[in-house]
């Protein structure tokens, strides 16, 4: 099989006009191929081509990746750049696609302790289609219509050791770009269950972040500690059950929720990176490095494992600074 960066030459055989890699925004491959033992060796080239940036996207589709281009027909924006420039700033701003750029790849790849997130896409709209809430969807599951393309950017394909392995909700890679210190998102719109009604009618509301996660470890004993501390600015965007937010009773109870919500989501991601993913979706170990006096000895302590067995705790730390119209001065 050529390689992508000799097939430029071929392709010049078949078109005028000189074939670059010098604009070239992001790189899609089929999840057959993402899981392919030969993928790793493909990528790798791209390091070999002064052409090829390394904040070049790497993304994932369902489907064969000529496939996906060939039904990707955007309605509302004629140059495929921007189109792509566009979905791609858009998802990583509100977080429900990661920042998977090849130089997180490669960093990753030669950690070789955490998982790397490239953003999961696809151009085919799935069967029986069922709704859920706004982030819980992966591509081809959000339930749109009217006149619309049918391409979806939501959620992450996981890569170990360079191969994908898994998938992520866009809620579950919201989660990951929160913990992620190294993303651009800055805030968030969510829902969340409604402390005074229904918890089937939710409230929304803004999350900001503004400050760097605060992440302190205990890495002896049998069962390493991890206390990671989330500070977060919330505005309450929605009241669907009419509570009086002057009420400082109320307050605490919306707080309270918020809070509970945030730490529940939060340590349920990290537990299923345990269970299932095996590893971390973002570089944690970063921050387990300093405990140790050289790399010979994080090496033999074996982050990989020993987050596996953890006990973690998520604290979010919330400062509520708007509750809506309601509670403002006339």
């Amino acid at each position: 099989m050529n390689d992508f960066i000799a097939a430029k030459g071929t392709a010049n055989s078949i078109i005028s006009r000189n074939i670059t890699y010098e604009f070239l925004k992001i790189i899609v491959v089929s999840e057959k191929y993402a899981k392919d033992i030969d993928f790793v060796t493909t990528i790798t080239d791209a390091q070999k081509d002064k052409e090829i940036r390394m904040n070049t996207y790497l993304a994932v589709s369902k489907e064969k990746a000529s496939d996906y281009f060939v039904e990707n027909k955007p309605k509302m924006e004629t140059r495929p750049h921007k189109y792509f420039q566009y979905m791609v700033d858009h998802g990583i701003e509100n977080g429900l696609i990661p920042d998977s750029t090849l130089f997180r790849y490669f960093k990753t790849l030669d950690r070789g302790s955490d998982l790397y997130l490239a953003m999961y896409t696809t151009a085919i709209k799935a069967k029986n289609r069922k709704i859920k809430s706004e982030d819980e969807y992966t591509p081809g599951e959000v339930n749109a219509s009217g006149e619309l393309d049918d391409t979806q950017f939501i959620g992450a394909a996981v890569f170990k050791k360079g191969l994908m392995i898994n998938t992520l909700t866009g809620q579950e890679t919201r989660i990951v770009n929160v913990l992620d210190d190294t993303t651009n998102i800055k805030d968030i719109l969510i829902d969340i269950p409604n402390p005074f009604s229904n918890k089937e009618r939710q409230f929304a509301v803004r999350i900001m972040k503004n400050e760097s996660n605060k992440v302190k470890m205990n890495l002896k004993g049998v069962r390493p500690k991890i206390k990671i501390t989330i500070p977060l600015k919330v505005e309450i965007m929605t009241n669907p059950s009419m509570a009086n937010y002057d009420s400082k009773k109320n307050r605490q109870i919306v707080k309270k929720q918020v809070i509970s919500y945030i730490k529940e989501m939060n340590e349920k991601l990290l537990k299923k990176a345990q269970t299932k993913l095996k590893g971390v979706p973002y570089p944690l170990s970063v921050y387990a490095r300093p405990y140790f006096l050289t790399i010979q000895e994080f090496n033999k302590f074996n982050w990989g494992k020993a987050f596996l067995r953890a006990e973690i705790i998520v604290t979010p730390e919330v400062e509520i600074i708007d509750y809506g119209k309601q509670t403002r001065q006339q």
